[in-house]
């Protein structure tokens, strides 16, 4: 039990400092990838499938990986992914990325995360909240194994020898292998998932979070305050109440559209995407969809 707890916060605060050392951040990637850089991009939206690639391992050691598929409608998916990617442009940060840059000293991102978790206690009262989760792989086959293997090898591809970004193509996979090791000692760690169990506190009278998962969650931020402050890019950004509005009007529309797709961006890209199908993929193409337009159009009339 204490190795169990000892492993579960040392691979978090590893995950939080890799996640800042990376900038993993999709509104951050995407941006990249509109000024013709993909790298990070790529890099992020693959790390969960190089995570997965372990999946031998934690078969001979009995250990299952949690992966699912929705189990809602297709215009559901959509309509959450792409209000999720709209509002984290408006927030100017994903799910981790929020958790970057307020560990980074903006402390105005606590607004966010208040957002979210009023987004999705909006979303339960209006009894819209899907109920159904899907389990789609259990156990990895075998044929799943060999697909993901050639997708993996194209990603390698890519970004080894068309733009030679080694320590990205390190970082991803080594976020990989810490996120699905975590995963084995504390299945719920993930910040959606966090901040859903959070939001959850104010419908169900017998939730509660345990004192592990809180821990949890600390060691992932201290994480990345850790790297922040050994890179020494800590910069202080006191509260603004102009500012702090518009990030808790961003939490709540992310907590809505991660309620309506059943997790944000960062369970979709390490729980949902990895399986490779077709309904598994919508969430993640919907919220890169939503990020990429908004982009655009902040772009292109701020101009």
């Amino acid at each position: 039990m204490v190795f169990s707890l000892l492993m579960a916060l040392v691979l978090a605060f590893l995950i939080g400092w890799v996640s800042q050392r990376m900038g993993m951040c999709l509104v951050k990637a995407s941006e990249q990838l509109l000024a013709g850089r993909p790298t990070l991009f790529v890099a992020l939206t693959s790390c969960g499938l190089f995570g997965l690639l372990l999946a031998p391992l934690y078969r001979f050691s009995e250990v299952s990986l949690p992966l699912y598929s929705p189990g809602i409608s297709y215009p559901l998916l959509v309509s959450g992914g792409l209000l999720f990617g709209v509002a984290s442009v408006l927030n100017n940060g994903c799910s981790v990325g929020t958790l970057t840059r307020f560990a980074c000293g903006n402390f105005n991102k606590l607004f966010t995360m208040i957002g979210w978790v009023l987004g999705i206690v909006l979303w339960y009262n209006m009894r819209m909240m899907p109920e159904q989760k899907t389990i789609l792989m259990p156990e990895i086959s075998s044929r799943h194994y060999l697909l993901l293997i050639g997708v993996v090898a194209l990603v390698l591809i890519f970004l080894v020898c068309i733009h030679g970004s080694k320590h990205l193509v390190f970082s991803s996979m080594l976020l990989g292998a810490l996120t699905s090791a975590l995963y084995t000692f504390e299945p719920l760690w993930t910040p959606s998932v966090f901040f859903y169990n959070v939001s959850q506190l104010f419908w169900q009278a017998d939730m509660a979070i345990s004192a592990r998962r809180i821990a949890v969650f600390v060691m992932l931020l201290a994480g990345m305050l850790s790297f922040t402050v050994y890179r020494k890019v800590f910069r202080f950004e006191a509260f603004t109440p102009s500012k702090a509005g518009v990030h808790l009007l961003a939490g709540i529309l992310m907590g809505i559209g991660a309620s309506m797709m059943l997790g944000g961006n960062d369970s979709q890209i390490l729980l949902v995407f990895p399986t490779l199908s077709v309904a598994s993929s919508i969430p993640m193409v919907s919220i890169a969809i939503g990020i990429l337009v908004s982009l655009w159009c902040k772009k292109r009339f701020t101009n």
